[in-house]
C-alpha cells in the first residue's frame, strides 16, 4: 500500500545537522509516511548516515545522485514519491513531533488542498516564533493575496502539506534560487482551499552560509527574474493582484542594484547583471510609480532613471542613503 505522506529531504553537506533532522521526522506522531532522503552528491558523511537510517527503518528510501542543487534534488524526490500528500523538510532543520498529524488533520477535516503551519526561526543570537493565529481557510484568490501581502501564508514549502495531485505537472526551477516562490504560487492557483494555522511546528536554522545568504553575497538576480515571471502569470489570472507582485519585484530589484553599484569590481563582474535588472525594472515603470508604498522622492528618482538609464547607479545610491524604500 502507498503511504499517506511522502516527506522529501534534500541532503547536502549538513553532517552536523542531519541526525537531528531525520530523528525529528521519525518521531512523528503521524506514522503513515515514507521518508525520501535525496543525497545530492554530499561531500561529507551524509550519504553514509542516510544509508544507516534506511537500514534501520523500512519507511526510509535513500537516493544517491550527483550534485545538482536543491531544486533538482526536490524534483527527484517528487518523481519518486508515492504518498497522497507531499511534505518538504530541509536537512539542517527539524520539526515538532505532531507537525504532520496537525497538518494532515486540518487538511482532511476541512477538505483543503494545502495545509500550512508557522515556524520558529533560529538566528545566532535570538529565536523568533512566527504567527499565532487561529485556523484560517482561504480560497485560492484569498490565499494568493495573503501570500503576496506577506501575512499568515508564506512562500516557503517546508511549513506545508500538499496534496500530491496538485504537484503532478509542477516542478522546482533548476539552477535558480527563490525556488519556493516560483513553486508555491503555481500550487495555490491549482488549489480549491488552503488552510493556515498559527502553530509554530517547523524549526528553521538561519545559517550565514545558507543558499539565500550566499545569494546576497554573490548577488544573484534570480528573484527579479522569478517575480517578472510571476507578474505575467498573476496579471493574466488575477489582475487585481498584479501591483502586489510589482512591489516585490521593485523592492528586490532596487536592493540588488544598490548592492551591485557599490562593488569595486562593478564594471568587470556585475555590469551585465545590473543591465538585466534595470531592463526588467524599467518594464514595470508605470506600475512602480503608482505604488502607494513608495514616497514621491523615490518616484521622482525612478522617473529620472527611466529617462537616463545610465544614471540608475547614482539614483539607487541616493534612494539607499535616504532609506526611502
Amino acid at each position: 500500500m502507498c503511504p499517506e505522506i511522502s516527506i522529501i529531504v534534500p541532503v547536502y553537506n549538513v553532517e552536523p545537522y542531519i541526525n537531528k533532522c531525520i530523528d525529528s521526522i521519525l518521531a512523528q506522531t503521524f506514522t503513515d509516511f515514507e521518508l525520501i532522503l535525496v543525497n545530492d552528491g554530499s561531500p561529507d558523511n551524509c550519504g553514509r548516515i542516510c544509508d544507516e537510517y534506511a537500514n534501520k527503518d523500512s519507511r526510509i528510501k535513500v537516493i544517491h545522485k550527483e550534485n545538482g542543487g536543491l531544486s533538482e534534488a526536490r524534483n527527484v524526490g517528487l518523481d519518486t514519491a508515492r504518498g497522497n500528500y507531499i511534505g518538504f523538510v530541509d536537512s539542517d532543520d527539524w520539526i515538532e513531533p505532531d507537525m504532520y498529524e496537525l497538518l494532515h488533520s486540518i487538511s482532511e477535516n476541512n477538505k483543503c488542498d494545502i495545509a500550512s503551519c508557522t515556524s520558529i526561526i533560529h538566528y545566532n543570537d535570538k529565536v523568533v516564533k512566527n504567527g499565532l493565529h487561529p485556523l484560517t481557510i482561504y480560497n485560492k484568490e484569498e490565499a494568493l493575496k495573503t501570500m503576496l501581502i506577506g501575512k499568515l501564508y508564506d512562500e516557503v514549502v517546508w511549513t506545508k502539506l500538499i496534496k500530491r495531485d496538485l504537484i503532478r505537472d509542477i516542478r522546482f526551477p533548476v539552477g535558480l534560487i527563490y525556488e519556493d516562490t516560483a513553486f508555491t504560487y503555481k500550487l495555490i492557483h491549482k488549489a480549491e482551499k488552503v488552510c493556515c494555522i498559527g502553530q509554530a511546528k517547523y524549526h528553521y536554522i538561519k545559517r550565514e552560509n545558507s543558499t539565500m545568504d550566499q545569494a546576497i553575497k554573490d548577488i544573484r538576480v534570480d528573484g527579479v527574474i522569478i517575480y517578472d515571471e510571476m507578474y505575467k502569470f498573476i496579471d493574466k489570472n488575477y489582475k487585481g493582484m498584479s501591483q502586489l507582485v510589482t512591489l516585490k519585484l521593485a523592492n528586490n530589484a532596487m536592493v540588488l542594484l544598490n548592492l551591485m553599484s557599490i562593488k569595486k569590481d562593478f564594471k568587470k563582474n556585475y555590469k551585465k547583471q545590473y543591465d538585466l535588472v534595470v531592463s526588467i525594472l524599467n518594464k514595470y515603470y508605470k506600475e512602480t510609480i503608482r505604488l502607494r508604498e513608495y514616497p514621491l522622492t523615490v518616484k521622482l528618482l525612478l522617473s529620472a532613471a527611466k529617462v537616463h538609464p545610465s544614471s540608475y547607479k547614482l539614483i539607487i545610491n541616493i534612494i539607499s542613503r535616504r532609506k526611502a524604500v
